[in-house]
């Protein structure tokens, strides 16, 4: 997991160069974390990550990238003491960031990603596996081409 977390802070501090501190930069790669580990415990979600990480839908566009900005305002905004304004310089960043991970894949193995947060690919609710390995499946196809 902390290979997944390197890769996404290394990201974030290439996408944000000089714009926002570290700690900042720490809390949008957790909000990023946060949003494709809460996403990858659904159907839905991992059907939601499945179109970003095709190209399918765009970052701007994907509720991945929304989740993602509704963690770092819940979780980090008040925390870092950001005002309005910076808060909303740090959310925007999130789709660059996002297209980029999408673009570069970073030798990201989506199919183990989702795997680690679902727990080796059963989900959380139903305990079943047919659904996400049927899409972890053909997510992983798709991204080692």
């Amino acid at each position: 997991m902390s290979a997944i977390t390197d890769i996404i802070l290394s990201q974030v501090k290439e996408s944000a160069a000089g714009k926002l501190d570290k700690n900042v930069l720490s809390g949008l790669s957790n909000s990023i974390l946060g949003s494709v580990k809460q996403s990858a415990q659904s159907a839905s979600g991992i059907e939601q990550l499945t179109q970003l990480f095709t190209g399918k839908t765009n970052a701007a566009d994907s509720p991945v990238t929304a989740l993602a900005a509704n963690i770092f305002k819940k979780d980090f905004v008040k925390k870092l003491g950001l005002d309005a304004n910076m808060a909303q310089l740090a959310t925007s960043l999130l789709p660059t960031i996002l297209s980029a991970l999408v673009d570069k894949k970073n030798g990201l193995d989506i199919a183990s990603i989702l795997g680690a947060f679902t727990g080796g690919g059963k989900t959380a609710k139903s305990g079943k596996s047919d659904l996400l390995g049927t899409a972890v499946g053909l997510l992983g196809k798709f991204l080692k081409k």
